[in-house]
């Protein structure tokens, strides 16, 4: 439990937000806002799951082993910060499109598939030039690579289903509202 609000609570921070406040996507665009997301999901992946070494090294009870190993509380984390970063609780519930944040965290959790899904990105955006396609052709082809290298995880397919479902379900939205 403590690994989710954490994990939320990391997702919800308004890092364009910050960015824009301190003229920081005026002055360098928006590829320093989408690294900051990408790195998010990077460090909420990989070091959320260390809590509970980190807890039990200083004599603090820790309450998240029943969730299990490292890499599901990695997937844990990845859901809750992803859903943090649409309703952020910084901002009134105004949030990101956590495509960044997502391909950041996979890129720890399994990262040949985050790779190849970064390949369909790219190829779909030199193509259609339209980065909403990219990012739901990326997304929908996330959990076929995650199961094409970890067949038997499902845990990881789990996440990837979630994950590709939210981003397709925001960005058609968000598309949907825009045009």
């Amino acid at each position: 439990m403590l690994i989710a609000v954490l994990a939320y609570l990391a997702g919800s921070l308004p890092l364009g937000f910050f960015l824009r406040r301190f003229n920081v996507l005026r002055l360098n665009g928006k590829f320093v806002s989408i690294a900051a997301d990408f790195t998010l999901g990077i460090l909420v992946t990989a070091l959320l799951p260390k809590l509970p070494q980190l807890m039990s090294r200083f004599g603090l009870p820790s309450f998240v082993y029943p969730l299990g190993n490292s890499a599901q509380i990695g997937a844990c984390a990845l859901i809750f910060a992803v859903l943090g970063h649409y309703f952020s609780v910084y901002v009134c519930g105004w949030g990101g499109l956590g495509l960044a944040l997502i391909m950041g965290g996979f890129l720890i959790l399994t990262p040949n598939a985050a790779l190849l899904s970064f390949a369909v990105i790219a190829l779909t955006l030199l193509i259609v030039r339209r980065m909403k396609y990219a990012s739901i052709a990326g997304a929908l082809t996330l959990p076929f690579f995650v199961y094409w290298q970890y067949p038997l995880d499902r845990i990881y397919l789990g996440t990837a289903i979630i994950l590709a479902a939210l981003i397709v379900f925001t960005h058609t939205r968000f598309f949907l509202e825009r045009s």
